[in-house]
C-alpha cells in the first residue's frame, strides 16, 4: 500500500473515530455505567469495521483517534495508563481479526459477512476488547470493580459494533441495489 493511502487511511479513522466517540457521548450519555464503561458503545463497531477493512491501518487511526481524545479530557493525567489503553482500543480489534481467521472461516470483506459471522467476531473482539482494557485498568488501579466493568464493557461493545456492523452492511447492500439497478 502506497504511503499517501495508509496516510489517509489512519487519519481518516482517527476523525471518525473522534466524531464517532463524541456522537456516542451525546446520544447515549444516560447508557454511561462508570467512566470509561457504557452500556452501548458505537465506537467500538468502528474499531472493528476500521481492522477488518483497513488491517494494522486501521488500528493504527483508532490508537491515534484514542490518543487525540485523551489530549482533550482532564480527566485523564497519567500519559502511561492513557497511551496504553489507546493502544489497547487499537490492538484489541486486531487480534479479534488474527483470531476469527485463525479459528474460523471469517471473511475479511463486509460485504460477504453473514449473520452468524457478525456475531461471531462481534463476541470475540468484546470479549479481547473487554478484557484487555479492564485487565489494563485493574493493573493500574483505576477500575473500582473490574469485573462487573468487563461485562458491562462486554456489553456495551458488543451493541456498539453490532449496531455499527448492521449499519455498515445495509448501506453496502442498499449501495450494490443502487448500482445495480
Amino acid at each position: 500500500m502506497h504511503v499517501q493511502s495508509a496516510t489517509l487511511i489512519v487519519g481518516v479513522t482517527a476523525l471518525f473515530y473522534v466524531a464517532l466517540f463524541m456522537l456516542n457521548g451525546f446520544v447515549f450519555s444516560n447508557f454511561d455505567f462508570s467512566a470509561g464503561v457504557s452500556w452501548v458503545f458505537l465506537p467500538s463497531g468502528l474499531r472493528l469495521v476500521a481492522v477488518l477493512l483497513f488491517d494494522k491501518w486501521g488500528a493504527l487511526g483508532i490508537v491515534l483517534g484514542s490518543l487525540m481524545l485523551a489530549f482533550h479530557d482532564a480527566r485523564l493525567t497519567d500519559p502511561v495508563t492513557v497511551g496504553v489503553a489507546a493502544c489497547i482500543s487499537g490492538l484489541a480489534p486486531l487480534l479479534a481479526r488474527q483470531i476469527c481467521l485463525s479459528l474460523t472461516d471469517l471473511e475479511v470483506d463486509l460485504k460477504a459477512l453473514t449473520a452468524l459471522s457478525m456475531v461471531r467476531i462481534t463476541l470475540i473482539f468484546s470479549a479481547v476488547s473487554a478484557g484487555l482494557h479492564q485487565s489494563w485498568y485493574a493493573w493500574c488501579g483505576v477500575s473500582d470493580n473490574p469485573l462487573v466493568n468487563v461485562l458491562v464493557m462486554f456489553s456495551g461493545d458488543m451493541a456498539g459494533a453490532m449496531l455499527v456492523l448492521y449499519s455498515a452492511k445495509v448501506m453496502l447492500s442498499l449501495d450494490a441495489r443502487l448500482r445495480g439497478g
